[in-house]
């Protein structure tokens, strides 16, 4: 939307800066009116989280690359971004008992601590991973068991063998997605219906194909090995056997593992902070969304994750669509007053609105992506904190 048809941007700042509000200069002929309201709504936090913002952190020449080795990749994350480095490639690697470090951690780092960077840096992480994914089969059947800790994605992963016929097969034959603990199975005869495994809650998918071009595991044509592949990059090799049994990792399998169940909102009159209040997990945004019912225009969105929204109060090393341990995104009410957050946090991003506008000034929606279920957070209370934790 181009407001400069209606006014300048600087006129229509400076009246949100002397308290009009974006109902107001609809009012006046300033900015759309009607079925835009929404979208000039949520223009003007964007217009005002860009023009009034400042930098998080003074730019810094040089910083010293600490020791991440041992630590989650949460962790090693909220250790990188407060010294001002990021993350690049997650690299997996397998954790065996003389790894030296524990498992789900990282074994090594591309840049060695005490190192002096720029500011801004972002050095690759090895990590090291437990089997997360469990394949059993034999000359009939063939069973991908997810052990995860959350749904994984099945359309980008793919099987095929790797010398015989060729014989390849798509999961995404099975469906979109296997939730955790469950199973998708493929039979090369025909049969009924599946066979249970004590090794999974549920046979969520499952299929007959009397295709041999899709029997991979079987060893028709003589292949000895197969492979399992996601987004086009091989993630094990397994031998063709009767019994089979294959373990392996899968990356981004799923953030469930290692990500928090909860969004947790700590706010005053004046100031909120969206809180990673966990010691080793992520916080993931992404999705996240709550329901502005105080300004004029009821329930206009506001969006966390949109890293458009808070302009150059941006922490570039960190990520907006999943917090760290520790870490938190400060909302205020342009009050001089309210430069701290609620609670203390490492704030990576922030966005200063105007006292008319402020979603904790009434009781707040929250949408949830982990549920179907409707959320609400209390009003502020007066000259005490509030606290509100919701599933995520």
């Amino acid at each position: 939307m181009d407001l400069i048809r209606y006014y300048s941007k600087e006129t229509v700042f400076e009246r949100l800066k002397g308290g009009y509000s974006a109902f107001k200069l609809a009012k006046k002929g300033l900015i759309p009116q009607g079925r835009n309201m929404r979208k000039v709504y949520g223009w003007v936090l964007l217009f005002l989280g860009i023009v009034a913002a400042v930098p998080l952190a003074a730019a810094q020449d040089a910083v010293t690359v600490p020791d991440v080795t041992g630590l989650t990749v949460p962790v090693a994350a909220a250790t990188l971004n407060r010294a001002g480095i990021g993350i690049g490639q997650e690299i997996s690697a397998q954790w065996t008992a003389e790894s030296g470090f524990p498992q789900n951690s990282v074994g090594a780092q591309s840049v060695a601590a005490g190192t002096s960077v720029d500011a801004g840096t972002k050095i690759d992480l090895t990590v090291l991973r437990s089997p997360n994914m469990l394949l059993i089969y034999d000359d009939n059947d063939f069973t991908l068991i997810n052990q995860t800790g959350g749904s994984i994605d099945l359309s980008g992963i793919s099987l095929r063998a790797l010398d015989g016929s060729g014989a390849s097969f798509a999961a995404s034959r099975w469906g979109a997605t296997l939730r955790e603990d469950r199973c998708a199975q493929v039979w090369s005869v025909n049969r009924n219906g599946p066979k249970g495994l004590d090794e999974c809650d549920y046979i969520e998918h499952w299929l007959s194909t009397t295709n041999g071009g899709e029997h991979f595991w079987t060893g028709a044509g003589g292949a000895t090995r197969f492979a399992v592949l996601q987004n086009g990059i091989e993630r094990v090799q397994c031998p063709v056997a009767n019994p089979g049994h294959c373990e392996f990792y899968l990356p981004a399998g799923s953030a469930a593992g290692d990500a928090t169940e909860h969004v947790y909102f700590a706010y005053t009159q004046d100031r909120l902070a969206v809180i990673n209040n966990t010691t080793d997990k992520w916080m993931p945004l992404q999705g996240l969304r709550v329901l502005n019912n105080f300004a004029p225009t009821k329930g206009a969105p506001v969006t966390f994750a949109d890293a458009t929204l808070y302009g150059r109060n941006l922490d570039p090393v960190a990520n907006i669509n999943q917090l760290a341990p520790g870490q938190c995104i400060l909302f205020t009410n342009s009050s001089p007053t309210a430069e701290t957050p609620p609670q203390p946090c490492d704030v990576v991003a922030r966005l200063d609105v105007g006292p008319s506008v402020i979603f904790w000034g009434a009781a707040f929606d929250v949408e949830s992506i982990t549920d179907d279920q409707p959320h609400s957070c209390p009003v502020a209370t007066a000259d005490r904190l509030t606290l509100c934790i919701m599933p995520r």
